[in-house]
């Protein structure tokens, strides 16, 4: 075989394989998780300081929700409402990502040459099966040493 025919075989196997594939997912994902994470992270915060909020006097104390946005606000600002973001933001981002991209593979894959829609169990399936393969990269790829890789 010569070079050409060579790589119009592998790339044709490789259309094969990722036909399924549309990255607009993995974009509306990764989209969704940042802004969701930007939206919700100050109420994060909150219960974060609830949680540390143990009766010690070097904590402040807070008398509600509305009281430790506003404390928050007065002593640091837009910054002290955002601190500790940014891993926040990575983490929702790329594992809302991932899951998006491979559940709409799954269905895209489960769903070719059939005529009909898949079954609310179908569907079901495939967002565990997404669920597991987002877990599976996210965890293996990024926290390598918990699992002794």
């Amino acid at each position: 075989m010569t070079g050409q025919g060579q790589s119009a075989s592998g790339s044709s196997a490789w259309s094969t394989v990722f036909r399924h594939v549309r990255y607009e997912n993995l974009v509306a994902g990764v989209s969704g998780g940042v802004l969701s994470n930007l939206a919700l992270h100050p109420l994060d915060l909150v219960k974060i300081r609830f949680a540390v909020s143990d009766g010690l006097e070097l904590r402040p104390k807070y008398k509600g929700i509305l009281h430790c946005l506003t404390t928050i606000w007065k002593l640091d600002g837009l910054r002290g409402l955002y601190q500790g973001v940014t891993p926040n933001v990575w983490g929702a981002g790329l594992s809302w990502g991932l899951y998006f991209f491979f559940y709409n593979a799954i269905k895209s894959y489960k769903t070719e040459g059939r005529a009909d829609r898949l079954e609310a169990t179908e569907y079901l399936v495939s967002a565990a099966e997404a669920g597991i393969c987002s877990w599976a990269v996210w965890n293996v790829t990024w926290c390598p040493s918990i699992y002794g890789i």
